[in-house]
């Protein structure tokens, strides 16, 4: 297989390992996000030692640069979603905390 073809196969895995995260943490699904980031952490991992060949051809530099923006688009909806999520995490253990510090007081 030619690089650019490669190269354009590996980010479009990308691009829909992005789009499953974000529905994963749409879902509330975290472990799944966290498998599906280790799953786009290897692609990665692949396009790097790639990139040591040289620049991304240009032929294909266009389809990858709105596929790269695609995935960014994605990661940002995801990260917010994951703020949103960690709040609620920090509200939630925040009146566990005040609830115990209230029962020690009283005793209860």
């Amino acid at each position: 297989m030619e690089r650019a073809t490669w190269i354009v196969q590996r980010y479009k895995a990308v691009a829909q390992l992005a789009r499953k995260m974000l529905e994963a943490a749409q879902q509330g699904q975290w472990d799944e996000l966290v498998e599906l980031a280790q799953q786009r952490g290897t692609v990665m991992s692949e396009l790097m030692a790639d990139a040591a060949q040289g620049a991304i051809p240009t032929e294909v530099a266009d389809q990858v640069a709105k596929l790269i923006g695609t995935i960014l688009e994605k990661d940002a909806e995801c990260a917010a979603l994951a703020r949103a999520w960690q709040d609620e995490l920090k509200a939630l253990l925040g009146s566990m905390g005040a609830e115990r510090k209230i029962s020690q007081a009283y005793g209860s």
